[in-house]
């Protein structure tokens, strides 16, 4: 039960983080006279909100481990890339965004669920309670696919709009050459932090003997 509890709390805090930052992006975009489909793509062109959109969904997906839904988020190759992906969320922001800014009011609580809250909870929970494997090095290789994916799309966005979600590629701001050199560095940093969970989860699965795997809990 402390499990499910754990696993449905991280779930609800991604889910009141992004309904909180919703209405707030929504409003600085139109205040900014975007469209309101305009505003919407504008909040959904953060890494920050893609992917703890992902992560409330597989959360909440993993309440129901037999449907088609909860079983592929449950796979230990989806939540391993999973908490790659959230872990860079909270590294990258407090390394390189956190200092920008000073959010207040519902803009700091959203803040901190969306960069803090959710991406400590959920590496938590992969590495406590969700089922490990021997995962294939190569696996890195197709997680890459979402970063890279990403950057590719933020910088097509941006060259049609003029927007960027980060400054480390804002084109208009620092030139192509500089904008490409940090997406380069941020996929270097990415790839090394995707086999780092490989290897614990690696480590994890042949070292834990008394482990007792996720789809138990359905």
């Amino acid at each position: 039960m402390a499990r499910r509890f754990l696993i449905g709390l991280t779930a609800t805090l991604g889910w009141i983080g992004l309904l909180i930052q919703f209405p707030l992006s929504i409003a600085h975009s139109r205040a900014q006279g975007m469209t309101l489909i305009g505003a919407v793509i504008t909040y959904l062109s953060f890494f920050t909100i893609l992917t703890n959109l992902l992560i409330a969904v597989a959360l909440t997906a993993s309440f129901w481990p037999k449907s088609r839904v909860g079983s592929f988020f449950l796979r230990p190759a989806v939540t391993s890339a999973l908490t790659a992906y959230i872990a860079t969320v909270g590294i990258v922001y407090s390394l390189l965004l956190r200092s920008l800014w000073n959010p207040e009011g519902l803009q700091k609580t959203a803040d901190i669920l969306l960069h803090d809250a959710v991406p400590v909870m959920f590496v938590a929970i992969w590495f406590f309670i969700f089922e490990k494997a021997r995962l294939p090095w190569r696996s890195v290789l197709g997680w890459l696919l979402y970063p890279l994916g990403y950057f590719c799309f933020a910088l097509v966005r941006g060259a049609t709009t003029g927007l960027y979600p980060y400054p480390f590629i804002d084109v208009g701001q620092i030139g192509y050459s500089s904008a490409l050199g940090n997406a380069a560095v941020m996929l270097a940093a990415f790839a090394f932090l995707c086999v780092t969970v490989v290897a614990i989860g690696r480590w994890t699965q042949r070292h834990s003997s008394d482990y007792r795997p996720q789809r138990e809990m359905g």
